[in-house]
């Protein structure tokens, strides 16, 4: 078979080159579509276009991701570095120079920063704007008239009567947590000294380290003042503590004790807009020859002791016999 295709392959080979046809000798010879060329070689431009496209558009997509977060974080640097309402030195917007910003309620809600060794005030938010401006609005209430700026011999007084600033035992410069004393303290008084405190006195009474001992037995206005602010640095929400007391007692020979005779209290608060510190209280008793009225506190650490504020007195309204008003009226006013 394979002799016989050989010999036929040689006779239509010589054909050929005699001038044959090769569709004479029964040989089909197909030429190259070339249009089926050309569309293979457009898909391949078309994909490779594509490639690139999606290539380039991958590039740029990262790229404006990178700027948009160096953006952000530019636009988010900026924004951490806030710009305050306004700013005031804290001492202009102290209403009593001797006041502290640690204890001012309204100062307390500002942000408090050093600028070149002084405290400044300022705002940021629209409430720390309101809190300014109570604090700048507070300075033009008309002040009370000092009770320092009168003296003694200024009025008449009874011929029994006492007015005594009130004074602390002891006191500890500690400015830490304050530490409540199991009982409350005993306040002390000392002898009249017109120099810092002209209102000072006491006349038909006996003045003793911790009270005023009554020598004419009578009906008695009581009264006393005390000014809570805590000598600490610590915010009251630390203490144990937040509300404080104040005692006035009746200590009698007869009883053979004491007796609360006026209390008042005080609550302190670190947010409060608006904070009374001082408390008062007064009445009106029946006091016998050897009774001492004093004052007591839950701690000493807790009051402000100043004159105008933290005091103690009485005065005879009326007495119980004619003999001792007969007394009384031959009484002298120092």
């Amino acid at each position: 078979m394979t002799t016989k295709l050989h010999s036929q392959c040689e006779t239509n080979a010589a054909f050929l080159q005699n001038g044959g046809s090769d569709s004479e000798v029964g040989i089909t010879l197909k030429k190259p579509d070339k249009n089926r060329m050309l569309g293979w070689l457009a898909v391949l431009l078309s994909t490779l276009t594509l490639a690139m496209v999606l290539a380039l558009g991958i590039v740029v997509f990262n790229f404006s991701d990178k700027v948009q977060r160096e953006l952000f974080t530019a636009q988010q640097s900026t924004l951490d570095v806030v710009t305050p309402y306004a700013c005031i030195p804290c001492s202009k917007l102290l209403r009593d120079p001797a006041d502290v910003v640690e204890s001012d309620p309204l100062l307390q809600q500002l942000e408090i920063t050093d600028k070149d060794g002084t405290d400044v005030c300022c705002a940021y938010s629209p409430l720390q704007v309101t809190a300014l401006f109570e604090s700048i609005v507070r300075l033009n209430d008309p002040p009370n008239l000092s009770l320092a700026s009168f003296n003694a011999s200024d009025f008449t007084f009874s011929p029994v009567s006492a007015h005594k600033r009130l004074y602390a035992d002891h006191f500890s410069q500690d400015l830490g947590v304050i530490d409540f004393p199991q009982r409350s303290q005993i306040c002390e008084l000392k002898e009249d000294d017109d120099r810092y405190y002209g209102l000072e006195h006491h006349r038909g009474v006996n003045l003793t380290k911790h009270g005023l001992k009554i020598v004419h037995g009578g009906l008695y206005y009581v009264y006393s003042s005390i000014k809570f602010r805590p000598h600490t640095s610590a915010p009251c929400r630390e203490f144990e503590y937040q509300t404080f007391n104040a005692f006035v007692e009746k200590v009698s020979l007869r009883r053979r004790g004491s007796q609360n005779i006026l209390q008042f209290s005080h609550t302190c608060c670190d947010d409060c807009m608006k904070i009374q510190e001082t408390g008062y209280t007064g009445g009106v008793f029946v006091l016998d020859p050897g009774d001492v009225v004093r004052v007591r506190v839950t701690g000493f650490r807790l009051v402000h002791f100043e004159a105008e504020t933290s005091f103690m007195g009485l005065a005879m309204l009326g007495s119980p016999s004619e003999n001792n008003i007969n007394k009384i009226k031959d009484l002298k006013l120092q």
